[in-house]
């Protein structure tokens, strides 16, 4: 028995000894070990190039996102409104649109535009995992994006779009989100409805575009100006006779006077809002101009967004098929009530029913 014991006791040291000499005999260096830790840690993260060329290392999977202001809202809405964390501005009567965004959710204001009132106070307490500028680059686009990543230490990229390349957009959106698939619909949908409205309006000689003017204010006198990148869907589309000197990127227009509009006597007008599309045609001041007299003025849809302006963002693809069709209507096969419940059901997810369009359209189409 003693000697079994004796046994038992050898092989255990045995063992024991075996095992340190394994361990203590590790051939991995210091400089593997750190190598190791830094290939874990970049399986956490990837590299990703924005549109203004800057470096940015981003989360591998980005579950909260903050908008740098309205326009990238509007487009991140369309493509990952539960990721949201926090909104530019308040939805309003939008909400009915929108059901899985989050209720209650903080406002952080914008970067740029007339208020500038980005809250990096609120955004680092909503701990996003990404802020995502949108739209057309400022000047001090790259000052701009790495000073915030500096102050808020979050990940801050900015993603060009306009008209022509919101499927661009929508690709590298859905690379940033993980969401490919969703981009993919909504990315291939800008594409084909800025192809069909590009071919119909480059296949038409200069005298057959329509001169036109987008007007807003409480007085009808500010003018969305040729070149500005509010007025994107009325120069691609149309002839726009709103010329000025420096035309204004707000979104609320230069300033005019009646006799200017006079003289630039658009033979259509789209209305703003909130205008005077429903006293124009009673005002004896505009009665001359040639789209007062023969009619052809409307009012721009403005449910959840402005299809047209305020600001420039996706809603900008509607009002494209939109205008388009106002202008050149016999050029389509498809109405406007076929594209606008195509679009609102594409980008989302609502199913309007008939007498929805119909209210969306009432000012906006012409009448028979």
């Amino acid at each position: 028995m003693a000697k079994q014991q004796m046994t038992r006791r050898a092989f255990a040291a045995l063992l024991a000894g075996t095992v340190g000499g394994i361990a203590g005999c590790s051939n991995t260096k210091p400089e593997e070990k750190k190598e190791d830790a830094q290939e874990q840690e970049q399986a956490k993260s990837w590299k990703f190039t924005d549109s203004c060329g800057r470096e940015v290392e981003i989360p591998a999977k980005v579950e909260k996102i903050a908008p740098s202001g309205p326009l990238a809202q509007q487009v991140l809405i369309t493509i990952a409104p539960k990721k949201l964390c926090g909104l530019a501005n308040d939805l309003g009567n939008a909400a009915a649109y929108f059901p899985d965004v989050p209720e209650n959710l903080p406002k952080f204001g914008a970067i740029y535009g007339g208020k500038g009132d980005f809250n990096k106070e609120a955004v680092a307490d909503a701990a996003p995992d990404l802020v995502i500028d949108i739209g057309e680059a400022k000047k001090t686009i790259k000052e701009d994006m790495d000073n915030l990543q500096q102050q808020l230490g979050i990940p801050c990229v900015h993603v060009e779009s306009s008209l022509s390349t919101y499927s661009d957009a929508y690709a590298n959106l859905g690379k940033l989100l993980g969401e490919e698939d969703r981009a993919k619909v909504l990315g291939e949908y800008c594409k084909s409805a800025y192809d069909e409205v590009n071919a119909v309006v480059s296949g038409l000689s200069d005298d057959k575009h329509v001169k036109a003017a987008y007007l807003l204010g409480d007085s009808g006198l500010n003018g969305m100006a040729r070149g500005s990148f509010q007025a994107g869907v009325i120069d691609m589309v149309a002839n726009n006779c709103i010329i000025v000197d420096k035309p204004t990127g707000s979104g609320a227009g230069n300033e005019l006077n009646l006799e200017q509009i006079a003289n630039f006597d658009p033979e259509l007008i789209v209305f703003g809002p909130k205008s005077i599309y429903q006293s124009v045609g009673d005002d004896a001041a505009w009665a001359d101009i040639a789209a007062i007299k023969n009619k052809n003025y409307y009012e721009v849809p403005s449910k959840p967004y402005n299809w047209l302006s305020g600001p420039p963002s996706v809603n900008q693809i509607m009002g494209l098929q939109w205008f388009a069709r106002l202008c050149y209507a016999e050029q389509f096969n498809t109405s406007a009530e076929d594209v606008t419940k195509t679009y609102y059901k594409t980008f989302y997810n609502y199913e309007l029913k008939n007498d929805e369009v119909k209210d969306l359209l009432s000012t906006a189409t012409k009448q028979s």
